[in-house]
């Protein structure tokens, strides 16, 4: 599990650590809020992936910078899964997994360009399950340990504003189970849990302003 977690950490991280030797220049020094659309891919969650389909996730945090592209922030993220009608049927024909994080962030920033620049980041903090649907029971809400690693790519389309592309991975401290939607098993199946913890692959579409004046513009920001 440390090696495959290391694995797909080094995927992520190896393609961004080449502009760091170029001596690029560093992010001007001002707040910043970030929001993304992402798209959560289960990896090695068969039994999750057979009875839900990804809705999606909204992921928002402000951040500051702190030293040399070095900075800290704080987030929160919300992700929907939604249970296939027919996976489980006649058992649970209808139901909601609902994600709420809310996390701590370390952010390294740095220019490739005059209107390019990229982000690596960690994330921590608590994530709070909920399972919504006819046979599930208030016993099945957790919070659990998170955490995640991105690297983001952003072009400015304004001296403030930035739009991106990001790769990531998350993974939260607990494993899906048949008892989660109230049930003694699945169908079809003779694994009634999932034999690795929860986590996706994040494939993410979003926007960072900076909060400070510019010399674009009519109003200077």
């Amino acid at each position: 599990m440390m090696r495959r977690t290391a694995f797909i950490g080094s995927l992520i991280l190896a393609p961004w650590m080449g502009f760091s030797q170029g001596g690029a220049r560093l992010p001007d020094v001002s707040p910043t809020v970030k929001a993304a659309l992402v798209l959560p891919v289960p990896l090695g969650n068969p039994l999750f992936n057979s009875v839900t389909e990804t809705l999606g996730q909204l992921d928002a945090v402000f951040q500051v910078p702190l030293w040399k592209g070095l900075g800290v922030g704080v987030g929160a993220k919300m992700t929907w899964f939604g249970v296939k009608e027919r996976a489980l049927a006649p058992l649970v024909t209808r139901g909601d997994i609902r994600r709420t994080t809310f996390t701590g962030k370390v952010q390294y920033e740095q220019y490739t360009s005059e209107r390019t620049f990229y982000e690596l980041s960690a994330r921590a903090g608590p994530s709070t399950y909920d399972f919504i649907c006819p046979t599930c029971s208030d016993d099945s809400r957790r919070t659990v340990f998170h955490w995640a690693l991105n690297a983001t790519y952003f072009l400015h389309a304004s001296d403030n504003l930035a739009f991106s592309l990001g790769l990531g991975y998350e993974t939260d401290a607990t494993r899906f189970s048949a008892t989660d939607l109230g049930l003694e098993g699945f169908p079809g199946r003779i694994e009634t849990a999932e034999s690795g913890n929860f986590r996706n692959l994040l494939v993410s579409m979003g926007f960072s302003t900076r909060l400070r004046r510019s010399d674009e513009g009519p109003r200077g920001w």
